[in-house]
């Protein structure tokens, strides 16, 4: 199929998909015969975050895709998130003889890391913002005024005013940008209509004069894309065993459902997926991701699938998106694709961290093989793909293998900033220092006995649930172990911490499942370790923030008759919005201080013994405390999530308690 600049690859804020094809060249062929009159300099890429953007100035070469967008701020969004764009160039302005290159944005790759420039009026370039995390959004609420931009028009209604005409862009799944015609428009027949424009098809607006696709001046013209932060609904289930039968828009390999549902999400018409495991039966598609779509932006009732994962796109989500970046690390995989460089590195982190300000960089594997290993280090592979996905992924791996985190938002180097990774994907037992802020909280009367979790948060505060002290409020009791394992390894001489203060929220009652929140303040301050140190706590602002990166640890049952574990366990576990958790516990209400996960058919809950534990989600590079333990019916029942303390509705209460009795303050999320 044949590529053309289109209106817009990505106005759903998901990223863009657009290959090379052979039309392209005909596309550039115009910028070629101002070599004869003007020099071509080169220019670098840098891995350094580079804002700048030249005017007047075109990159020559490294033609990847050319779409249409309405200013080159967007132009600079786009290559950001098209997988291999380094350098574009955007023209404002073109000759009369050239209005169909007008709004062109050309996003270009360099192999060499440099391309010519060359002097042409009019033509804006820039970099991507890859290496910027901090400065990457995938929103984009500009209206712009005197522009119509064409695509699919699906849908003519009469509207009001161009809030209204958005609302109802914004509430259609298929709508992705829409232009709004006020009562001064030429064609009195479509005054104040709403033009919702969806898929990216070459077809000509009905309202316009040429039949050429692209952006185009007019008079009395609004312009803009849907506000997905106001859609309604946030379908974050996620169905194990169970497949969607439905349109297939596009296809990845990745290593779990939850990099195809972030990879959905930036899809242009991705709505919902199915990615099978690597222990499905059909060998060419182990870690597939298939991305999806319906007319009806709904999926097909799901089939039962073993070894199948299935879940919905989250760019209807309120407020918050996961980040378009994959923080986690695979141990024993290989990300297979093309070799990009080598490096000799200490550790699977500098392996993650040389990807990741090699800025071509997509995805490594670290192996650990040893002829791969040298006393420098061993073999760092940096890789990359046309997609920015492995082009196979195989499993047994001496080594480990992960993303590079260059859209990632950028953190800080305070203590709870820690690059700690879950290490066994979709196993259960723990490594040490896996998670260095789990604690035990255990009653020393006649013996010792592991009750509940808790979470560092501060070299003297532990933050747990209320609910653990219930007939026991007993400072004396209580020992605190941290930086351990396996709870065998614990004798009589393992250092311990006791408690100094025990500070139960105010409006607690017992067997109430509100105000489920406790702080502990110790006696000694905690030394930092690499096996214990504190998670750092959401900020308020985190309140509406989505997930997608979830786990929770403990020392609990593996079963509802069970008992407690030697080695703590993990899961990750996605969560469940609050609707439609009290859609399953209709005898009781979730309130908004609550969060709840789960899986629907369950089978992955905590469960008891974990109580006051973390529910862990990471987020713009750091571990954040979420939840915290709290309460749900059985353990990991069908149709039952599990229900956390929301931390987030807390942090006043916290620094409160905490900032009241200690001068050093605990290690917050920026806002």
């Amino acid at each position: 199929m044949t590529q053309k600049p289109s209106v817009n690859t990505g106005a759903k804020q998901r990223l863009p998909s657009v290959p090379y094809s052979e039309s392209l060249k005909a596309i550039f062929t115009w910028g070629l015969p101002l070599l004869q009159n003007h020099k071509a300099t080169i220019l670098a890429v840098s891995c350094e975050c580079l804002t700048q953007l030249y005017k007047n100035t075109f990159f020559r070469g490294g033609d990847l895709a050319a779409i249409y967008t309405p200013d080159v701020q967007y132009c600079q969004k786009m290559c950001t998130f098209h997988p291999r764009c380094l350098l574009f160039s955007f023209l404002e302005v073109t000759p009369a003889k050239e209005t169909d290159k007008r709004f062109g944005c050309f996003m270009k790759d360099s192999i060499s890391g440099t391309l010519p420039r060359i002097h042409r009026t009019g033509a804006v370039s820039g970099h991507s913002l890859k290496q910027c995390g901090h400065q990457t959004t995938a929103c984009h609420q500009d209206i712009y005024e005197r522009l119509d931009m064409r695509g699919s028009n699906f849908n003519i209604s009469k509207t009001d005013s161009i809030e209204e005409c958005q609302k109802l862009c914004t509430n259609n799944i298929h709508c992705q940008f829409f232009t709004y015609a006020t009562s001064a428009f030429y064609r009195p027949e479509y005054r104040e209509e709403l033009s919702a424009e969806a898929d990216l098809k070459w077809n000509a607006h009905q309202h316009k004069v040429s039949r050429q696709p692209g952006v185009w001046i007019l008079t009395e013209v609004l312009r803009a894309f849907r506000d997905r932060a106001l859609a309604e609904g946030c379908p974050m289930n996620i169905f194990q065993h169970f497949a969607f039968a439905d349109l297939n828009v596009s296809q990845v390999i990745t290593p779990d459902a939850f990099v195809c549902r972030t990879i959905c999400t930036f899809h242009p018409s991705c709505l919902f997926f199915t990615f099978y495991t690597n222990e499905w039966k059909t060998e060419s598609q182990r870690n597939v991701c298939f991305l999806k779509t319906s007319k009806s932006g709904r999926p097909s009732p799901p089939i039962p699938q073993d070894n199948a994962v299935s879940g919905y796109s989250l760019s209807t989500c309120k407020k918050a998106r996961p980040e378009p970046c994959h923080s986690k690390i695979y141990s024993g995989v290989d990300f297979e694709g093309e070799e990009l460089n080598v490096a000799f590195v200490q550790g699977v982190d500098l392996c993650q961290e040389t990807c990741t300000k090699t800025i071509r960089c997509q995805f490594f594997t670290y192996s650990l093989l040893p002829q791969d290993c040298k006393e420098e280090g061993c073999k760092c592979s940096l890789r990359l793909s046309t997609d920015g996905s492995p082009t196979r992924i195989t499993y047994g791996a001496q080594g480990s293998s992960g993303y590079s985190l260059r859209l990632c938002k950028a953190v800080d180097s305070s203590d709870c900033t820690t690059k700690i990774n879950a290490r066994i994907v979709g196993g259960t037992d723990s490594s040490l220092g896996e998670w260095p802020w789990q604690v035990s909280l255990q009653v020393k009367i006649v013996s010792r006995n592991h009750l509940c979790g808790g979470s560092i948060i501060g070299n003297q505060w532990i933050l747990t649930a209320a609910h653990c002290f219930d007939g026991i409020p007993y400072r004396d009791v209580w020992r605190i172990y941290g930086g351990i394992l396996n709870l065998s390894e614990i004798t009589n001489e393992t250092p311990s911490s006791r408690i100094k203060e025990l500070i139960i929220h105010e409006k607690y009652k017992v067997s109430e499942g509100n105000y489920d929140i406790a702080l502990i303040k110790l006696q000694t301050p905690l030394n930092y370790t690499e096996f214990q140190k504190p998670v750092c706590l959401p900020s308020k602002a985190d309140t509406n923030t989505i997930y997608t990166n979830c786990w929770v640890t403990g020392w609990g049952y593996t079963k509802e008759r069970g008992e407690t574990q030697n080695i703590l366990q993990k899961a990750t576990i996605p969560l469940v919005p609050n609707e439609e958790c009290q859609k399953k516990y209709r005898d009781y209400v979730i309130t908004k201080q609550m969060i709840c996960a789960g899986y629907k058919e369950g089978g992955t809950d905590t469960c008891k013994g974990d109580s006051g534990g973390p529910l862990v989600c990471k987020h713009s590079g750091r571990w954040q405390l979420v939840g915290i333990t709290s309460w749900g019916e059985g353990c990991a029942r069908k149709d039952h999530p599990g229900v956390y303390t929301k931390v987030a509705e807390y942090m006043d209460w916290i620094l409160e308690k905490t900032q009241s009795r200690d001068k050093r303050s605990l290690e917050t999320s920026p806002a």
